[in-house]
């Protein structure tokens, strides 16, 4: 190999390793395409959850750091959710996970790594199939795990 293609060959490589190491855009990309596997899990196990009004397994998913987690009991968002009586999903699909970032907010959630919207659309039981609504929830990732926000 000549020298000339070395150079290029050199120049290339930093040009590429300064793109992800000061431009948010590509580095972000590669962290949403290692992220969203477990993000989409996730969302759809808190989804399905809220579907079969699993209980157990909607508070599980509440993230630790949440404030409604930290200041109520698995017994207290029971008796919540009997007094509430929240909506029934019928169907939900998830059209769509980005704004993926790290937490630049420490002091507010300082055991929150990474932030994530993710945007679903849902029809609930008592609405009928053609009424549609579209929501934006926030998902984060605290020690290695992603939870509902």
């Amino acid at each position: 190999m000549g020298r000339k293609a070395k150079i290029i060959i050199l120049v290339s490589v930093t040009l590429i390793i300064s793109c992800f190491a000061f431009w948010d855009a590509p580095r972000n990309q590669v962290a949403m395409f290692l992220e969203r596997n477990a993000v989409e899990k996730t969302a759809h196990a808190y989804l399905k959850a809220e579907k079969e009004k699993n209980s157990g397994q909607i508070y599980a998913l509440l993230a630790p750091s949440s404030d409604y987690k930290r200041t109520h009991s698995y017994e207290e968002f029971m008796k919540d959710i009997a007094e509430n009586h929240p909506l029934s999903i019928h169907e939900y699909k998830i059209v769509r996970i980005d704004r993926l970032r790290g937490n630049d907010n420490r002091k507010n959630y300082p055991g929150v790594d990474k932030f994530v919207q993710v945007e679903v659309e849902v029809t609930f039981s008592h609405t009928g199939p053609n009424s549609i609504y579209n929501y934006s929830f926030t998902f984060l990732k605290e020690k290695g795990k992603w939870y509902k926000g």
